[in-house]
């Protein structure tokens, strides 16, 4: 009886303590604009409890035992506000609380992230050092240690969040969806320059329910960019740098919400070069940025954005390491040549695709918004490259022009010829760059009439690749917080998407005009003046500058999608499941009559729609207010893209057989600690995705012309463990440990199926691919970071990190893991090895440094203004000047199957910077 008893006391005493414990939440606000205050810290000291403000501004505590409490809101690193709250019952809702900002010390939090941005690199399109060879879009850095860690730090080495690609991160733009219709990713480049006005972004990481969207394997990236939430203020900066450009000039200013409610912003920069890091490459682009809002009442607003980010920018190539060893330089960049004494890059990109969003908002209180925004985007983006017909190989890295050719020859060889090739090229530099003087004197001579036009026909010219987009955006989100543990949102999203895509004549190298035939099909139809057009509509077209030629084909595409989410938030438990079903379409128009395929290249193609959905669900469990374990899981459904369903859309309707939708299954656990003191992760995942189809497309040495290399089939795991701890050692130090693992690799063996592309033949072969358990090129699989961050009370900081990276394997050419790739070669001897063998890039290690000062002029010049600030700023990436970082490559698509020797056709690689630098200056007032 006493037992039973004492067991009822105990009872009752947890159902007291347990009552006795509340939920606390709330909403911050700038007071200024009453926008919310996003990733700002809220403390309960004495509780040591911490919670981070999300998209919205709102904070939750749980487990708040009855008392009162100094809630401690640190608005930044250097100043704090006190708010007495009374915790008695069950739920306490603060509502809305308003704050300043110290704009000295939140601008000093803002920089202390290192200086690099998105997808910017000689090689791709971004603003400050990261090129896009299967590269992820990074996250923006957040509180979060380890997505800052993965966003500054690891981003530069070509590192993707988790082995995934780009288009498994989603990124909507004042709510509307900013992923390109064709290929599912995101291209931060196309709002480049504009840092200022699109500092407002929140992050989702993974799995976890975003405001906005369903979010992808990745995650999900919010910008906020309406006049609205710009603060009052007008910014002049200048940055210097030596990765792709020189110079940056930003200017910048916000009226900020006035009395009668409207608010404007403009921005606008120009960032050039005349040469970048890499020998060649140059930098040219402007951006711009005019918003204006109208806040109708308290609970209605309207808003329009507009920007565009014209560029252009010279482009560097992977290389094998031979040619970079005759060039002496791992930066070798076989794009350019001199002209006049002066470089000329053969490769560019031209990109200008400006956008308008009109944004609807109604918010009639704190628990209810219902955002709706209209979007228009038009513009081009285009690369170009060297074309010839009937000529030599121009580019100055060709296999046939280096030592090694002679040495691989299959006849036999000829180590004399190496060497004396060998000797010519080191005898004078430019002759491992293009030979501009030879192919407009080539053009210049080549004097022909051409259906019934006299001049100097080019054989020799600078093509552009192009694609003209106009996109057509709609989506509409309504949330809603219902009671005190219950949000709910859902929303519709729509994009139209018409897209021109077509090669035309960029520069004609002295010479008149361009013939529009196909040489390859010459080759092999000998004769046959049918087959080697181009389009058989125009024969032998004349083809002048701005012309297009080789191919041209337009596209249509269609996403739909409507979505739902229920967010649960409760003491001791939270809880989300979200849903979305979506619709997507596509379809080819071909402009061009084809010569090899006249019956299935011009006219509209079949439509293909696909059917797709999504669903994901997590739990999270709350040992106390600091102590969390989650875990959280999906299964998707992603349609394939445009040009993984085409055989060949740049010249014919064909696709491939049976196309189906991918398929995910995602599963993400860990546990989380958030204390003022410690902030910290652990977790682990696993991802299956299936069904992948994945078009090759190269020339071919056995059938000696292009094809069409299509892999179906194709299954991939990513799994592996990420741990973050970032400990505040006093109020000014800290300390942050981030490690990443990740296993990024094939588990089937995919089908392939070739098709020629300069052939008449449907297909012809079907093989299978060993692609079974290698890995998947993802960039460094392994990385570790350890940091130390110094903010002073007195308006500076500092931060140094060391980096170790691992475990970078380069791409596999699957035409190497077939069968008949080590037909009659011996099993475990080297060259079996070589064949089969996938490379791991040498490991290393790098030190970053950082720092910066936020400067109150008003205290060193007495005329000056208590809005008048100076920033400085400067960044070090590889302060030790490490040039022999690879930090990605591939082997080569072209595999001679005759010899089964993999030094004919060796490995590119690329390489990241020796020590590189940003240093900004910005006046504030």
């Amino acid at each position: 009886m006493k037992h039973v008893l004492l067991l009822s006391v105990i009872s009752s005493f947890s159902v007291i303590v347990q009552a006795q414990t509340a939920l606390v939440k709330g909403v911050l606000e700038n007071k200024d604009n009453g926008r919310p205050l996003t990733e700002v810290e809220v403390t309960i000291p004495q509780l040591k409890l911490m919670k981070i403000t999300n998209a919205e501004g709102r904070f939750t505590f749980s487990q708040v035992p009855h008392g009162t409490y100094k809630l401690v809101v640190n608005t930044s690193a250097n100043k704090q506000e006190t708010v007495t709250i009374n915790v008695d019952q069950d739920v306490v809702d603060l509502g809305a609380l308003a704050f300043g900002i110290d704009e000295q010390a939140i601008s000093v939090a803002a920089n202390q992230a290192p200086t690099i941005s998105l997808e910017e690199n000689a090689s791709s399109g971004d603003d400050d050092g990261i090129s896009d060879q299967s590269v992820s879009g990074v996250l923006t850095a957040s509180r979060d240690p380890y997505l800052a860690a993965a966003s500054y730090t690891f981003g530069p080495q070509r590192f993707q969040i988790r082995g995934y690609k780009r288009d498994q991160l989603e990124v909507y733009m004042n709510g509307l969806p900013m992923n390109d219709a064709e290929s599912g990713s995101a291209f931060f480049g196309q709002w480049g320059g504009l840092n200022d006005v699109f500092r407002n972004q929140t992050v989702t990481y993974g799995l976890s329910p975003s405001e906005v969207g369903f979010g992808g394997l990745s995650g999900a990236t919010q910008i906020e960019a309406t006049a609205a939430d710009q603060r009052k203020q007008t910014r002049i900066s200048y940055a210097a740098s030596n990765r792709t450009y020189r110079n940056r000039v930003m200017i910048t200013h916000s009226s900020g919400l006035n009395e009668k409610g409207w608010a404007y912003s403009v921005s606008a920069s120009k960032r050039w070069s005349d040469e970048g890091y890499i020998p060649g490459t140059f930098y040219d682009g402007y951006s711009a940025y005019l918003a204006v809002s109208k806040k109708i009442n308290n609970a209605n607003s309207i808003h329009l954005t507009a920007f565009g980010a014209p560029t252009s920018r010279g482009k560097a190539m992977p290389a094998t390491q031979e040619a970079m060893d005759l060039a002496g330089s791992n930066f070798y960049n076989p794009n350019w040549g001199y002209v006049n004494g002066e470089k000329k890059n053969s490769r560019a990109n031209n990109s200008n695709q400006p956008a308008a969003i009109l944004t609807y908002k109604y918010n009639p209180d704190n628990n209810t918004q219902w955002n709706t925004s209209l979007g228009f985007q038009t513009g081009y983006n285009g690369n170009t490259s060297l074309d010839w017909y009937n000529a030599m190989d121009p580019r100055p890295d060709y296999y046939r022009n280096l030592p090694s050719y002679y040495l691989y020859d299959p006849r036999g060889a000829d180590e004399a010829m190496a060497n004396a090739q060998r000797d010519y090229l080191l005898a004078d530099p430019s002759r491992m760059q293009v030979n501009w003087d030879r192919l407009y004197g080539a053009n210049r001579m080549n004097v022909r009439t051409v259906n019934g036009v006299t001049g100097k026909r080019s054989v020799y010219l600078i093509g552009e690749d192009r694609d003209d987009i106009n996109k057509y955006m709609l989506n509409s989100t309504l949330q809603k917080v219902i009671g005190a543990h219950v949000k709910v949102t859902a929303g519709v999203a729509g994009i139209l998407q018409k897209t021109a895509s077509y090669r035309k004549a960029y520069d004609l190298l002295g010479g008149d005009y361009y013939v529009n035939l196909n040489q390859f099909a010459e080759r092999t139809y000998i004769g046959n003046n049918d087959y080697n057009q181009n389009d058989l509509n125009n024969p032998n077209g004349i083809v002048y500058k701005g012309d297009k030629y080789g191919y041209y084909y337009k596209s249509d595409f269609v996403r739909s999608y409507a979505w739902a989410q229920g967010e649960f938030t409760y003491n001791k438990v939270d809880f989300f499941l979200t849903g979305r079903l979506g619709m997507e379409g596509f379809r080819r128009n071909g402009m061009f009559k084809n010569g090899l395929f006249a019956g299935d290249s011009e006219g509209q193609s079949e439509r293909f729609d696909f059917l797709t959905y999504a669903v994901k669900g997590g739990l999270t469990y709350k040992l106390d207010g600091r102590n969390y374990l989650y875990v959280n899981g999906a299964v998707m459904t992603n349609a394939p893209t445009f040009d993984n369903t085409f055989v060949s859309p740049r010249t014919r309707n064909k696709a491939v057989g049976n196309p189906v939708v991918e398929k995910i299954t995602s599963l993400e656990g860990g546990y989380l600690l958030r204390s003022p003191f410690l902030n910290g992760r652990l977790s682990g995942f696993v991802t299956e995705m299936k069904d992948i189809t994945d078009i090759k497309r190269f020339y071919h040495e056995d059938y000696r012309t292009f094809v069409n290399y299509v892999l179906q089939g194709v299954n991939m795991r990513n799994l592996g463990g990420e741990f973050a701890l970032k400990a505040k050692i006093s109020p000014s130090l800290s300390a942050t440990a981030v490690a990443s693992w990740t296993q990024a690799f094939y588990t089937s063996r995919p089908t392939a199926s070739v098709f020629l592309d300069n052939d008449t033949s449907t297909k012809v072969a079907t093989q299978t691919i060993y692609l079974k358990d290698y890995y998947v090129a993802s960039g460094p699989q392994s990385a570790y970071t350890l940091g130390l961050n110094y903010s002073s009370p007195k308006y500076w900081w500092a931060n140094v990190n060391v980096n170790f990276f691992d475990r970078n394997y380069i791409d596999v050419n699957p035409a190497r893991l077939t069968s008949d790739a080590v037909e009659f070669v011996q099993k475990g001897t080297p060259q079996w090895n070589d064949i089969l063998g996938q490379e791991k890039l040498p490991a290393y290690y790098t030190i970053d440094l950082f720092c910066g000062t936020s400067l109150k002029l008003k205290k060193y010049i007495r005329s000056a203004s208590n809005d008048m600030f100076l920033y400085i700023n400067v960044g070090v990436n590889n302060l030790l000047n490490n040039k022999n970082i690879r930090t990605g490559g591939f082997e080569q698509l072209r595999f001679d199957a005759a010899t089964q020797n993999v030094e004919r056709f060796p490995a590119k690689y690329f390489y990241g910077y020796g020590a590189n630098y940003f240093v900004s200056v910005t006046y504030k007032f």
